[in-house]
This record gives structure tokens, C-alpha cells and sequence, in this order.
């Protein structure tokens, strides 16, 4: 199935000067390694007709003109009364679909339509204030610190942001509100090593200049930004995958839609191409009490 590029020369980012056609080019190079984080799990959209430096908005129902050969699957939505039709990317076409469509980032939610009551990923969202991203290093740091302790490996990237996510594939045996516990544990255990540093405290001004390890992203209905997604932000950064070692040796801004194709053999996205294959793992009960 060959998609058709309109108006391919249309700018989607202007400041790394990303064109439509451009940006379904890459696509087309990441899509081997971004498919299975996108696989039999709901998606939301974020779409910029315009560009990013025009009207922004999140997507979850697929649009009524979308191909009869892009996946779909109904969900109920309690919140909307009714159910929610997600679209499904299962195949390049549909990413190319997708990006000719001006979906500029993609947030498939942690689980697969298969087990949509119980996740597989457990994600610590780390949100450092500002743009420090070094804080970020070092909270990051502390939480692989804690999570090694606990016997769990975890994986990372950047979010396209100022922050990282820490990922873990987990069994299929928690709701999402015990992710969340879980996650707020997690939290305080970090805090408990730096509580000068660390919080989990959500309001801004009671953060006082600390990093926030963020379990939001544990939440029932929530998404994450998955891997090799764009950023609606103007330099058209990437949420890339990274290994421990690049840590205080890496920047976000370094990837970007220009530059991740380039970048696919680093050792980032060669741990991620073997933990979208790895054992899930069970949680320990001192992140369960």
C-alpha cells in the first residue's frame, strides 16, 4: 500500500526547516524500530495541520475518511459515555498515513488491545524544573540507583523535552491504579536518598526547585510518548532511546528529525530493539506494600 504525499513541500517545523515529505521520509527510516512500541496499543495523536507553530491538538478517535486498511478498535470511554474508535499502528503505511496527516507526536497507551485492564510498561516520567535537564541526569540516576536495589531493569530515553522517561516491561498482573502506588513508592524511596532533590509533589510551588518523579503516566487512560516520536516544539526534537552510559554525555536537543536516522546504531536504540523482545518482569513487593 503506497501512500501519497500532499502538499509535500508544506512546512510542518520550521527552525530544522522539516517538510511533510521530509518528515514521512523519516518515518519510513525509524518505522522498524518505532512499530513495536506502537503494535496492538491504542493511540493518541497530537496533529498541527499548520505546523507546530499553529493549531495544536490531541486526537483519540480515528477520523471518519481514515483508509478501510488502517487497524481500529472501539473502546469504551465512561468519561465521554460512549466508545472511543483508536486508531492502531500496526504497519509503516499507516505511520506514513499518519504523518501526511500532520500527526507531528505519537502516544500509544501501556497496554495491548489483547489485556487493555492490565499495562506492560511501568513508566517514571522524571520532570526537572525548568529546562534543567542535568537535574534530570541526576534524578535519573538516583531512580536506576533504587530500581538496581529492587532488582529491576530498566530502560530509558529522552521525552523530546526537558525530562527522561525510565521504562520497565512488567507482567500483566497490575491495574493501573497499583502502577500508580507503585509508582509513587518508587518516589519515595528515591526522595528518601536526596529529599532536597527529589518530590513527588505535583504543585510547582511546593516543589522548590526539585525534580518531580512524575507517576502520572501510571494512570488508568494514560499515554506515553513513545520512542523516535517528534516533539510539537520547534526544533523538532525526538523522544530518543539512551543507555545508562549516556547519561551527562548527551542532550535532547542533539535528536532531532534530522539527525535520529543518522543516530540509529547507537547503543540506545540497539538495548530498546532487545527489550521490545525481553522478559517482563514481576514487581517487587516493597513497591506493592
Amino acid at each position: 500500500m503506497e501512500v501519497t504525499v500532499s502538499r509535500p513541500d508544506k512546512l510542518l517545523w520550521p527552525e530544522p526547516e522539516v517538510s511533510k515529505q521530509v518528515y514521512v521520509d523519516y518515518l519510513g527510516a525509524v518505522a522498524e524500530d518505532m512499530l513495536p512500541w506502537l503494535r496492538a496499543r491504542p493511540l493518541t495523536l497530537v496533529r498541527a495541520p499548520d505546523g507546530v507553530g499553529g493549531e495544536r491538538y490531541f486526537q483519540k478517535s480515528a477520523p471518519s475518511y481514515a483508509p478501510s486498511w488502517i487497524r481500529t478498535v472501539e473502546i469504551p470511554a465512561p468519561s465521554a459515555g460512549k466508545d472511543v474508535r483508536y486508531l492502531v499502528c500496526d504497519r509503516s503505511e499507516t505511520l506514513a498515513w499518519l504523518g501526511n496527516q500532520a500527526a507531528v507526536e505519537f502516544h500509544p497507551a501501556p497496554v495491548r488491545l489483547d489485556r487493555l485492564d492490565r499495562p506492560d510498561l511501568f513508566v517514571i516520567d522524571v520532570d526537572p524544573p525548568d529546562e534543567a535537564f542535568d537535574a534530570a541526569v541526576e534524578a535519573t540516576r538516583l531512580v536506576l540507583e533504587v530500581l538496581s536495589d529492587l532488582g529491576i531493569d530498566a530502560a530509558l530515553k529522552t521525552t523530546g523535552g526537558k525530562g527522561l522517561h525510565v521504562v520497565v516491561p512488567i507482567e500483566r498482573r497490575y491495574g493501573a491504579n497499583e502502577l500508580r502506588a507503585a509508582a509513587a513508592t518508587l518516589t519515595d524511596l528515591v526522595a528518601s536518598r536526596r529529599p532536597d532533590f527529589v518530590t513527588g509533589e505535583f504543585r510547582k510551588a511546593k516543589r522548590a526547585g526539585r525534580v518531580m518523579l512524575d507517576p502520572s503516566r501510571n494512570a488508568p487512560g494514560a499515554t506515553v510518548v513513545a520512542p523516535y516520536s517528534p516533539r510539537a516544539r520547534a526544533e523538532g526534537t525526538v523522544s530518543f532511546p539512551l543507555v545508562p552510559d549516556d547519561l551527562g554525555r548527551v542532550r535532547p536537543e542533539e535528536f532531532t528529525i534530522r539527525t535520529v536516522p543518522d543516530r540509529l546504531r547507537d547503543p540506545g536504540p540497539a538495548a530498546w530493539r532487545e527489550l521490545s523482545n525481553a522478559r517482563p518482569q514481576r514487581l517487587p513487593q516493597a513497591l506493592r506494600s
